[in-house]
């Protein structure tokens, strides 16, 4: 934290501290010291809340802007290492920062809650029973929220508010999220665009030719057989037809013809003839009236 505040503020703000500083912290305000320590060395958690709050009321106007600034600076190279960035995706970048927010305190209990609202999500910090490490805390979060909406990239109009009470600092994000994310170049592009596997040959230059040639055609229209309708209906009708014929005068006897003539004309004008003997005489053979001969003839 004291690298961070010499590359926001200046090897300036560091020559200051240690000329304010009280007594008893300035062993842990040398940078050259901290450099020096092994990295499992700790102090104790009284004096680094102490001396923290007196860098922010130092530096700045002791209402935390100094302490998010660094945590945004810490936050981001944590998040620009080994991918712990999740693009597009806000609130599980900040789900990634809770190794980053409980790495500082060793063997003391932390609280970190993260819920999703329909307006983005909350966030709930804090030591337990220790409010003053609770506020160093809050503003470390504010500044990693920072710098985990740069890196994700989501959402428009980010709104954070802030709220603590004793040892709980709950911090409320709201924002817009975006419907569709920007692609990123190391992600592979989505399977709707992706080019398909097989290979595309163009059509030869003959079936191209068959393709115009087809479709100038007039298209074939099949001729339709009339149905054939019944003799009835081909035919006219009764009364159209006696409608049609004339009336004929009537004729009279001698106008018609010999064959239509009636059989007592026609038998006046038959000579009668002599009756034949058989010859082996025998009786003569009945003969069927002449009426009846005649019908049959006709």
């Amino acid at each position: 934290m004291l690298e961070a505040l010499e590359r926001l503020h200046g090897a300036a703000s560091l020559a200051l501290l240690t000329e304010k500083v009280p007594r008893r912290l300035l062993p842990h305000a040398s940078l050259d010291r901290l450099r020096a320590s092994a990295a499992l060395d700790t102090i104790l958690l009284d004096d680094g809340e102490e001396l923290l709050l007196f860098i922010d009321s130092l530096v700045g106007d002791g209402n935390g802007k100094v302490l998010e600034g660094i945590g945004q600076e810490l936050a981001a190279r944590a998040l620009g290492q080994g991918g712990v960035a999740k693009f597009g995706d806000l609130h599980g970048t900040v789900a990634r920062l809770q190794a980053f927010l409980d790495h500082p305190f060793v063997d003391t209990p932390t609280l970190f809650e993260l819920r999703r609202t329909d307006l983005g999500f909350t966030l709930t910090v804090g030591v337990m029973g220790r409010p003053r490490a609770t506020r160093v805390l809050r503003h470390l979060a504010i500044g990693s929220l920072n710098a985990a909406e740069r890196a994700a990239r989501e959402g428009d109009g980010l709104k954070l508010t802030s709220d603590s009470h004793a040892d709980r600092a709950t911090l409320t994000v709201q924002y817009q999220r975006n419907t569709s994310q920007p692609r990123a170049d190391s992600e592979p592009p989505p399977t709707s665009v992706r080019r398909p596997a097989h290979s595309f040959r163009p059509p030869s230059l003959s079936q191209e030719v068959e393709r115009i040639l087809g479709s100038h055609k007039p298209p074939y229209v099949p001729r339709t057989t009339p149905v054939p309708t019944s003799y009835r209906q081909s035919q006219p009708s009764v009364d159209q037809r006696t409608s049609d014929v004339q009336p004929v005068a009537a004729r009279t006897p001698s106008d018609r013809p010999p064959s239509e003539r009636p059989l007592a004309d026609r038998t006046s004008e038959v000579q009668p003839v002599a009756p034949r003997t058989p010859a082996d005489g025998s009786e003569e053979r009945a003969q069927p009236p002449r009426e009846e001969l005649r019908r049959t003839k006709g």
